[in-house]
């Protein structure tokens, strides 16, 4: 690792503001290409560009997902070099000439971004499901912050500051690396990837009319009406208000689950969706901006929350990142191109036709997604119980524990059955008096496990698990995780102690 990079990670060490960075690099798509930073309102331009870029970035996503040493996490020498690709071509829009020599800088900076798409993936499923879940809906805050930024500063400072989020998001990422093993690999799938590909491939697709259907309504509003209401030609505030709207569902979505999954996802985002769709065939007025404020949330949603999804799919060892990363964000930018063109080209003349299609489809995505998720996890019934990263109370710093939480995804854990006896947890139960649901809380505690791992094992959302977390300290008269964990360790001696007498 860069020797800088570990002098600024002493310094980031303690605030994890470097998890974020992911915002940045979303807020680069957005800030380039739907404000006028870089390009002027109503340029053919801006539309070209993008659409090679998202094509050729699928394409890079799609190499990816198939390169070989797919278990080894890309180097972070190939993910600066990349990031500087994505922002010296950004930053090349401005000199460039109008025509072929555009279209290619816009095609080699697509390719660098899956690099960057793909290192993103990898990291949130190296890290602590807690840390991915806790750290994706605050990246939101920070594409927000920085779209918001882009839209005040004047041209062409706006496209500069854009140009140079992909520069900003790699640092960011090279700090949250230099946490890790450095030669780590993530291990082999319990499957072989030829198997799982087609419902890997099914689930994407289904992801992929969604990713139509939210590219159609944004695309589809004439730059000349948002000019009119007093907007900029881009819609970059539309951005601004969905992805507000998309971290606060995101933050409520994932304390009241039980259960991360594709329905689980897109449960709260048809439902966006079909709303925008059903107002924007209406075409009155308002109406539209609100349509297009909902089909942001809703793509914005999906974004972030993807990454939190696949790390639950890694850690259960179904898939590699890169696989499942590769495979979803190249269909779903598939998807909002293929958007894009319908909404600017067949809106104006097929508009309720096309907006009626288009509900029909994404209203029969939701019972699909649950019937392919059910058939995309059903190797875990075949291969056995495939637990997430588990590791012991006690072994590493507390502060380092998130950091390092799921190096060991993919292990395969041997848990001790429901009727077998752990007296110190009995002990603690009736000293404390605490409750069934508290006493198997405190259980998993003693092994070592996170929320995700308790929420997937009893089937009750992250916000009901830390209710019963809480109740524990008050009732224990602890509070923090560390005096909790060292109470638990000194019941665990005390056992221990009292068998070796009883052997004695």
């Amino acid at each position: 690792m860069f020797p800088w990079v570990q002098s600024l990670d002493q310094f980031f060490r303690q605030a994890r503001l470097r998890y974020l960075g992911l915002g940045l690099l979303i807020a680069w798509v957005y800030g380039s290409w739907f404000s006028d930073g870089i390009f002027l309102p109503g340029s053919p331009q801006s539309a070209a560009t993008l659409q090679v870029s998202l094509l050729f970035s699928a394409i890079g996503l799609l190499i990816l997902a198939f390169r070989p040493h797919r278990r080894t996490p890309l180097t972070p020498l190939v993910v600066l070099a990349a990031a500087i690709v994505v922002s010296t071509t950004t930053l090349l829009f401005f000199v460039a000439p109008v025509g072929a020599a555009l279209l290619a800088i816009s095609a080699l900076g697509g390719v660098a971004s899956a690099v960057l798409w793909i290192a993103w993936g990898e990291l949130f499923c190296q890290v602590d499901l807690e840390i991915t879940e806790a750290c994706i809906p605050a990246s939101l805050g920070v594409f927000v912050g920085a779209v918001l930024l882009t839209y005040l500063l004047p041209h062409p400072f706006s496209g500069i500051l854009a140009a140079l989020f992909p520069l900003a998001s790699s640092l960011m990422l090279l700090l949250c690396k230099n946490g890790q093993p450095p030669q780590f690999s993530f291990p082999e799938p319990v499957e072989p990837f030829a198997d799982v590909l087609p419902s890997l491939v099914k689930l994407a697709s289904c992801s992929m009319v969604c990713s139509i259907a939210t590219g159609c309504v944004v695309t589809s509003l004439p730059s000349d009406a948002l000019t009119m209401m007093g907007m900029d030609s881009g819609g970059i505030l539309f951005y601004v208000a969905g992805g507000t709207l998309a971290g606060l569902i995101a933050v409520f979505a994932i304390a009241h689950t039980s259960r991360m999954s594709f329905s689980f996802l897109y449960e709260w985002a048809i439902p966006l969706i079909v709303f925008s769709l059903s107002l924007r065939a209406l075409s009155s007025g308002w109406g539209e901006v609100l349509a297009s404020v909902l089909a942001c949330t809703a793509a914005l949603y999906v974004e972030v929350l993807f990454f939190a999804i696949f790390a639950r799919i890694t850690a259960k060892g179904l898939c590699l990142p890169s696989e499942t990363f590769g495979i979803f964000r190249a269909l779903v930018q598939l998807g909002f191109l293929g958007g894009a063109v319908l909404g600017a080209s067949f809106s104006l003349q097929w508009g309720l036709p096309l907006y009626l299609a288009l509900i029909c489809l994404c209203v029969v995505m939701l019972p699909l997604f649950l019937h392919l998720q059910e058939r995309f996890e059903e190797s875990r019934m075949r291969w056995g119980a495939i637990e997430m990263a588990v590791v012991s109370l006690g072994d590493i710093d507390v502060g380092e524990r998130g950091e390092r939480g799921s190096v060991e995804c993919c292990a395969v854990v041997e848990e001790p059955s429901a009727s077998e006896p752990v007296d110190y947890v009995e002990r603690m139960a009736e000293t404390f008096k605490l409750s069934p649901r508290e006493q198997e809380v405190l259980r998993y505690l003693g092994r070592g496990r996170s929320v995700p791992y308790m929420r997937e094992a009893m089937t009750i959302s992250k916000s009901t698990i830390e209710t019963h977390i809480k109740h524990i300290y008050a009732k224990a008269d602890v509070h923090s995780k560390q005096e909790l964990i060292d109470l638990i360790e000194s019941y665990q001696s005390a056992n221990g102690d009292e068998e070796a007498a009883t052997r004695v």
